[in-house]
C-alpha cells in the first residue's frame, strides 16, 4: 500500500464512527484534482465512484461553494476551488511529515524518549547506560529523569519508570517488568563491632547503633534470612535517612550499623573501610521494575533502551561496578 491510500486511511473514518470534520474529504479532494477526475481519484483509493461523487458533493455542500465546474466532458476547479487546493496541498505535507515521522519510531530508535529512574541507581549504574544509548541513537533525545516516589509514568508523560520494590508490587493495569535484583548487606566499619563472634545474630545487633534507611516515620526493622531461617530485628535508629548515599557516609564515619545495597560499598568492603557485619544472613534484596502502559504503546527507542538494561544491569550490580558501562554501543538499529 502506497503512502498516498495510506493518507488516505490515516483520514477517513465513516460518519457513524466520528463526526466528520471533513479534513478526510479535503484531503481526497486534492487527490481528485491530482488525478484529474473522479474516475482517477476512485482508482487511486480502490474505492467506488460514488463514493468520490458523493464526498466531494457533501464537502461542496459543508463549505457552501462550489469545487468544479461540471460539465458533460469537463470537471474544472472554480477560483475558489484552486485556492481550496493550494491549502489542502499544505495540510497534506503536514500529514506526509506525520506518517514519516511514525515511520521512523517503527523502524529505528527516533524521537523524545523520556526515562525515569531511583537517583542512586542512575547515578551509580544507569547514566552510564543512557550516555551510550543516546551516543549510539542520535535520533533520538533522551531525557533521564531521577527522581524517587513516582509510580506511574503516565502522569509524567514518561515512557517508562523503574521502580524499586523491597515487596510484591500493588496491583495495577500497568505492565511492571522486572529489571534486575539488587542484594542488600549489614555493614559497619570494623572498630564498630565488639561483640564475640560467639554471639548470636540478635545479640550482635542489640550490642550496636543501627542506622536506618527509609522515612521518617517508617516500620524499623530488618528482615534477615540464613538459608530456610528467618529473623525480624526491630531497632531505633541512632541515625536515619532517605538517601543511601548518607547512610553510607555515617556508616564509614562509625555511627553504626547499616543495611546497603552490596553496589553501592562494594570498594568499601575491598579496602577494608567496612565489613560485612553477618555474612551468614542477609537483608532483604531491593527488586527493580521497569512500569510503562503497555508493550504496545513503547517506541521503538524506549524497547530499545529497556533492553540493554534487561542485558546489562543485571551483570553490573552483580560485578559491582560503579563507575559507568564496561561495554560500548556502536549502532543502534
Amino acid at each position: 500500500m502506497d503512502e498516498v491510500k495510506v493518507l488516505f486511511l490515516l483520514f477517513y473514518r465513516p460518519k457513524d464512527e466520528i463526526k466528520m470534520t471533513g479534513l478526510d474529504d479535503m484531503y481526497l479532494f486534492k487527490n481528485v484534482v491530482e488525478c484529474g477526475g473522479l474516475s482517477a481519484a476512485a482508482r487511486r483509493f480502490s474505492i467506488p465512484k460514488s463514493t468520490v461523487a458523493r464526498r466531494i458533493s457533501e464537502l461542496e455542500t459543508r463549505l457552501g461553494v462550489k469545487l468544479f465546474h461540471r460539465g458533460a466532458r469537463s470537471f474544472q476547479l472554480t477560483n475558489f476551488g484552486a485556492d481550496c487546493y493550494e491549502t489542502c496541498s499544505k495540510m497534506a505535507a503536514e500529514a506526509d511529515k506525520v506518517l514519516a515521522m511514525a515511520e521512523r519510531s517503527r523502524l529505528k530508535p527516533a524521537g523524545f524518549l523520556h526515562v525515569i529512574c531511583p537517583p542512586l541507581l542512575g547515578s551509580l549504574l544507569v547514566e552510564g547506560i543512557a550516555a551510550e544509548f543516546a551516543a549510539a541513537a542520535p535520533d533520538v533525545r533522551l531525557h533521564l529523569e531521577e527522581t524517587t516516589g513516582k509510580y506511574d509514568p503516565r502522569s509524567a508523560q514518561a515512557d517508562f519508570v523503574i521502580f524499586p520494590a523491597f515487596n510484591p508490587l500493588q496491583d495495577s493495569t500497568l505492565v511492571a517488568r522486572k529489571i534486575c535484583t539488587s542484594p542488600y548487606i549489614l555493614v559497619a566499619r570494623p572498630d564498630v563491632v565488639q561483640a564475640s563472634h560467639d554471639s548470636s545474630a540478635s545479640e550482635l545487633l542489640k550490642s550496636v547503633n543501627c542506622l536506618g534507611l527509609g522515612g521518617r516515620d517508617s516500620e524499623w526493622v530488618w528482615t534477615l534470612r540464613r538459608e530456610r531461617e528467618t529473623m525480624k530485628f526491630r531497632f531505633v535508629p541512632a541515625f536515619s535517612t532517605t538517601l543511601p548515599t548518607a547512610l553510607l557516609q555515617a556508616t564509614r564515619r562509625g555511627l553504626g550499623v547499616a543495611s546497603l545495597p552490596r553496589v553501592l560499598c562494594g570498594e568499601d568492603l575491598e579496602n577494608g573501610t567496612l565489613v560485612n557485619v553477618l555474612p551468614d544472613w542477609t537483608p532483604q534484596p531491593v527488586s527493580f521494575f521497569a512500569i510503562y502502559p503497555s508493550g504496545r504503546t513503547m517506541t521503538v527507542a524506549a524497547r530499545k533502551f529497556l533492553d540493554l538494561l534487561l542485558e546489562h544491569l543485571p551483570r553490573m550490580i552483580q560485578l559491582g561496578h560503579t563507575t559507568g558501562p564496561k561495554f560500548a554501543i556502536t549502532t543502534m538499529d
